[in-house]
Order: C-alpha cells, then structure tokens, then sequence
C-alpha cells in the first residue's frame, strides 16, 4: 500500500459506504484513496509508492536536456519522468545522431562545438550553454 503526504483533511469512501476522514501528515492507504486523494482531489502527494522511488516531474523536456549538451538517448535524467512524448524524444536522438558528423559550428551538439572551439584555438567557459558557445563562432565560419 502506498504511503501519502495529507496536506489537507480529506472524506473518502473505503468500502463505497463507510466514510472516513483522513487528517493531514503521512498516511497508509489503499491504491484506490492514494489515487483519488492525490490525482483526483490534489490533497496529498505520495512519499513511497510499494518500493518504487518517486520520480520528480519538474524536469527538463527533452529540448532543453539536449540545448544543456545532454545526449537525447539519456533523456529522461535520474530520477525524473519524463516530460516529452515518445515521438519527440525519438526525434531528438535521430537529429543528434545527424548531428555528430556536422560541420557548421552552429549546427553542433555542445560537446562537438567545444571540441572545435578547442581546436580553433577560440576559450570558453567550460560551464558556458549552448548560445554562449556558438556566439563565440567568428562570423566567417
């Protein structure tokens, strides 16, 4: 069974007759009161849900994964669900897998762009995003 966070006191119907009231603070529920209390009523979020961890939705999308200079193949990170449909994230690992062999500086994955800015003698802030690095790229390039 689940365990939930109360945030507020909630009426559920265990057995569709006898109607209890939950109070806030951490609670053991069946399925069906974890469902309806956190995405029906919105009144609690769970803490465990029967040994599998909980996964954060506040994640990237699979754009903004890759715009960080992440592969789109690890897309979603740890611990998060993913917020891009299944189509979008196929269409970004074929894109970067395009992308590998490119040889416009402005059309590279970051990691390849630092290689190149490297090679080109041209610094950079290791730490630096995807449009810094590409406004580094001499216009005549």
């Amino acid at each position: 069974m689940p365990i939930i966070l109360v945030k507020k006191p909630f009426p559920f119907a265990v057995d569709g007759n006898q109607v209890v009231e939950f109070q806030a603070g951490e609670q053991d529920v069946s399925e069906r009161c974890a469902l309806v209390a956190v995405e029906h009523l919105g009144v609690a979020e769970y803490l465990e849900r029967q040994g599998a961890p909980v996964l954060l939705e506040d994640g990237p999308t699979v754009a903004e994964w890759v715009e960080a200079g992440y592969p789109a193949a690890t897309y979603p990170p740890a611990g998060y669900s993913s917020r891009s449909s299944q189509e979008e994230i196929e269409a970004a690992i074929q894109l970067q897998k395009g992308a590998e062999n490119e040889t416009d500086p402005l059309k590279m994955t970051v990691p390849k762009l630092k290689e190149w800015l490297t090679a080109k003698n041209i610094g950079f802030d290791p730490a630096a995003k995807k449009p810094e690095l590409q406004a580094l790229v001499p216009q005549n390039d």
